[in-house]
């Protein structure tokens, strides 16, 4: 006998059309029994859904409901045979396979896969991962691994016959060790029973939109084939197209036609662009669907963020019903960076844990004093450390607080350390880490983040409680570092729902949208490679060998696809689709070959609006959020420089560049005294690559001698000194990197070695080096007030014969600029250090002709030397006018507006000056109209 099939026409959510064909089926006696039936969904969420949908019917036609049993289709086959053993679960089916290599001849594991090192668990957990992967898919299948290698050896140009043998012994290996242990493996379960035709079953099983079963679900079904109802939601003239058990026939589907309209199709640029498409399409709707008739598929989940910040923007209620990722949870977060510190002992990892923000607030509640977030920032940008030794570079005072943070987490992590042991020894560390962090005070259920910190924690204690159901014969000796690993491995792909919204928009996967009921529809990220998904490379099924074994293939997944946009299509009264050009990370893309299912003119109508920009037509942008209509001024507005408690009396010869670049941001840096802090460096950035070479330059000055010395001797010493300065800085093992720049360094000052020794082979003497004039002595007077200047003098060379000075500044950029070029840009003035230095040696009482010089020390080393600057008295007087209109400008607390474009290197105050955005165009139109505070 035959699974009867049942069609419901499509022209309606397959939902209602089931509902309605069970109340015809099974609605007698004034009541709705449905205790004798089972119902076999797709998907968990669309069980849900059909329940509900029950429920509000049986109430509207005044009936009593007996529900029935629903279930997900990978969950019926359970129901249908008596299972005589307990199943292994993923992580001991994982660890049976590392067991079934192990015991697999050597020669034969070969040739399958190269072996991870024998210490390397988490290598061969994932191996063994891998193989069940493989194992479960073709099992599904009916296949084994020997059925592989049978099927293989009759493809031309099939060279894989003898690994697939290979992994035969493997499997064979696997269920013997699984059947040592007394566990069965589900998928040889499912085989078994249909071998023996153990499938029995009372109940009614209805198959609700179930249109692609695998090969063992459709031969337990044929075996209570007279209690099985298959509902098909396609016309009935389609029936050709379905196969006896109500799912999708491939060959039917590859050729036809969706009726989809242009009008319902769009393409987007970016993520960015989909979400704003996703607006405009429910704007479009103009109000004639409430938010739960609304329904947004979201076939690239990388688009889901950009959709729900969009959707909030404009006061949109939406939820993702897959919820948040365990992975981006704080647990998570915190087993993962604890496993970091604990596998490196870095800097970088103990600077990464103390940030999270429930150890921040751990150490604050150990009493830890002190802003040592930002001095753990200092301390890595000045020393770079590497490993987390004990050892402190520098002076011990600034670091005693960076310390006690280092103290206190040996002391958090004291019962991780150790040698390996049995796995299930770690559970307790781990459950009081967690408990010590989170357990501090009481969460709440009902409130984020503690909801889902709970979910998180939930999650690892099951993980844990799997654990303990390993077999002591396959239970592994690991360190504490591969036990928190294993945990994250086990809940990575778990997921925190978000609570109940009964008026929001639900953002759904693409293959839960056939079954969803909402009359509205828009999709999103409609890109090949998404719908329909390919799998053309493959470590052990590529597609020909699919194809041979008749498993899911391409073309079964563009059948399925097809198949489900036809379904939308003819069901829904709303339908939007739109595709990217680019993807989240920029990408290019390419639209769903399933958009191109039309006749021919349509198909080139398509492709030119697609592909043609000038084709394409202009999408307006929704003007939302705390921009709204009639609003002249967004509310995001850089802050306003307030004025000042007490003048500004001295500055710097350098912070003159700062404040021609942008007056604001000079008040940033030098009147509110703000600067960056981070730990995310990897090596010297510019300036700590400078500072080490002024540091080490700065020592010739010390030894008169050495300056004038021959080019070896000056190398000698100067490679001496950059030792020390680096063992002081960055300790005995600086990071690869640092160590990279300073034999760089080390390069260019052999180089400054040649040029000194025969700069002072001329007769000149280094007179002064790190040189600063007493405050007070040096100033530049305008409108008859004097601004005290500032400012420290890399270098002064005196000649013993001619008593000419030079005033040199060291300058180690990778390209050799010249003086000139550093300081003006198109005639104008755009740095005046130099030209102030003339004023600012008279602090040191030298006085007469100087000249100013750079010593360039670039990458090219044969640049390496003395650049002068060429300026005429006229130039000279025009950079004293111009650092006489600074100095008047910021006496009068001219701050404002910021430069736009801002300038280059000013990445630190971007946030605040909210560079390239909307708000930065409003503040520098209201300059523009003579605003000033």
């Amino acid at each position: 006998m035959n699974i009867q099939r049942v069609f419901l026409d499509w022209k309606r959510p397959a939902l209602a059309a089931a509902v309605d064909y069970l109340f015809e089926q099974f609605a007698t006696a004034g009541q709705l029994d449905l205790e004798q039936v089972v119902l076999a969904l797709p998907g968990s969420r669309a069980g849900r859904r059909l329940l509900e949908i029950l429920v509000a019917e049986a109430q509207r036609r005044q009936l009593p409901l007996c529900p029935p049993r629903i279930v997900t289709v990978g969950e019926l086959p359970e129901l249908l045979y008596e299972a005589k053993r307990p199943f292994a679960d993923t992580l001991v089916q994982q660890l049976a396979w590392n067991e079934a290599l192990r015991k697999t001849d050597p020669r034969h594991v070969e040739m399958i896969v190269k072996l991870p090192s024998p210490d390397d668990r988490l290598a061969w957990l994932s191996l063994g991962e891998m193989l069940g992967r493989v194992h479960r898919e073709l099992a599904a299948d009916g296949l084994d691994f020997s059925k592989v290698a049978q099927c293989g050896s009759q493809i031309d140009g099939f060279r894989e016959t003898a690994r697939w043998q290979a992994l035969a012994e493997v499997q064979k290996q696997y269920l013997a060790t699984l059947d040592g242990l007394d566990l069965w493996d589900r998928q040889t379960a499912r085989l078994v029973a249909i071998e023996k035709a153990e499938c029995r079953t009372e109940k009614r099983i209805v198959l609700v939109g179930a249109t692609d079963l695998n090969r063992s679900q459709r031969k337990m079904l044929d075996l209570v084939a007279e209690h099985v109802t298959a509902l098909v939601f396609a016309p009935k003239k389609l029936a050709e197209r379905f196969d006896e058990h109500g799912c999708i026939s491939p060959a039917a589907w590859l050729a036809q036609e969706i009726p989809l309209s242009d009008e319902q199709m769009e393409v987007a640029d970016d993520a960015a662009g989909q979400a704003e498409a996703v607006v405009r399409a429910i704007a479009a709707l103009d109000g004639r669907y409430n938010t739960e008739q609304i329904a947004i598929g979201m076939a690239d989940e990388q688009i889901v963020p950009h959709v729900l910040q969009r959707l909030r923007q404009c006061g949109l209620p939406a939820r993702h019903g897959v919820g948040t990722t365990v992975a981006r949870s704080a647990p998570f977060r915190l087993l993962a960076a604890m496993a970091d510190y604990l596998e490196n002992a870095s800097f970088s990892a103990l600077a990464a844990l103390v940030r999270h923000p429930w150890v921040h607030q751990w150490l604050l509640a150990k009493s830890v004093p002190g802003d040592w977030l930002s001095q753990l920032d200092a301390y890595q940008g000045e020393h770079m450390p590497s490993a987390m030794d004990g050892q402190w570079q520098g002076d011990d005072q600034p670091h005693e607080t960076i310390q006690r943070v280092y103290k206190t987490v040996q002391g958090l992590c004291r019962s991780l350390q150790g040698k390996a042991r049995p796995l299930t020894e770690w559970a307790e560390p781990i459950v009081e880490l967690l408990a010590e962090i989170f357990g501090r005070q009481p969460l709440r259920s009902d409130a984020e983040p503690d909801r889902t910190i709970l979910d998180a924690c939930d999650q690892v204690h099951e993980a844990l409680a799997q654990q303990l159901t390993i077999p002591a014969e396959l239970m592994p000796a690991v360190t504490s570092i591969e036990a928190l690993r294993l945990v994250l491995r086990q809940i990575d792909g778990g997921c925190v729902p978000p609570p109940p919204d009964r008026g929001a928009m639900e953002l759904l996967g693409w293959l839960e949208l056939p079954l969803d009921d909402a009359p509205a529809l828009v999709v999103t990220g409609f890109n090949e490679g998404r719908v329909p998904a390919s799998l053309n490379a493959d470590v052990f099924l590529p597609n020909q060998l699919r194809r041979a074994l008749e498993i899911e293939d391409n073309d079964r997944r563009y059948a399925r696809d097809a198949y489900a946009l036809s379904l939308l299509a003819a069901s829904r009264e709303s339908l939007q689709v739109i595709a990217g050009r680019r993807s989240a990370e920029g990408d290019p893309l390419l639209p769903s070959r399933l958009l191109f299912t039309c006749n021919d003119t349509a198909m080139a109508r398509r492709v030119t609006t697609f592909f043609d920009d000038e084709k394409r037509p202009a999408r307006p942008r929704l003007e939302t959020g705390r921009l709204c209509a009639g609003r002249e001024r967004s509310l995001l507005e850089v802050p306003r420089p307030l004025p000042l408690a007490t003048p500004i009396t001295s500055m710097r010869v350098t912070e003159f560049k700062d404040y021609l670049g942008c007056p604001y941001r000079y008040y940033l840096r030098h009147v509110l005294k703000l600067e960056s802090l981070a730990d995310s460096a990897e090596e010297l950035d510019g300036a700590g690559f400078g500072s080490l070479a002024h540091e080490v330059l700065s020592s010739l000055g010390q030894d008169p001698d050495v300056a004038a010395a021959p080019p070896e001797m000056i190398a000698k010493y100067l490679g001496n000194q950059l030792d020390a300065a680096v063992l002081a800085s960055f300790g005995k093992a600086p990071l690869p990197s640092v160590r990279v720049q300073v034999e760089q360094l080390r390069l260019r000052l052999a180089a400054f070695a040649r040029w000194q020794a025969e700069w002072a082979r001329h007769g000149w003497r280094i007179e002064y080096t790190e040189v600063s004039p007493e405050s007070g002595k040096a100033f530049l007077e305008v409108d008859g007030q004097r601004m005290l200047l500032r400012g420290r003098i890399d270098r002064i060379d005196v000649n013993a014969a001619s008593g000419q000075r030079v005033i040199f500044d060291y300058k180690t950029s990778d390209r050799a600029t010249s003086p000139k070029k550093a300081h003006q840009k198109s005639g104008e003035w755009i740095d005046l250090q130099l030209p102030l230095y003339r004023h600012l040696v008279t602090g040191l009482g030298i006085s007469g002709p100087l000249e100013l010089a750079y010593i360039v020390l670039p990458k090219d080393i044969t640049a390496v030397g003395r650049l002068a600057a060429e300026w005429t008295a006229d130039e000279f007087q025009a950079a004293d006018e111009a650092a006489a209109g600074v100095i008047r400008n910021v006496r009068a607390e001219k701050f404002w507006p910021p430069a736009n474009p801002p300038p280059a290197f000013s990445e630190d105050f971007a946030a605040i000056c909210q560079d390239n955005r909307f708000a930065a165009a409003i503040a520098q139109e209201s300059a523009e109209g003579g605003s000033q505070p």
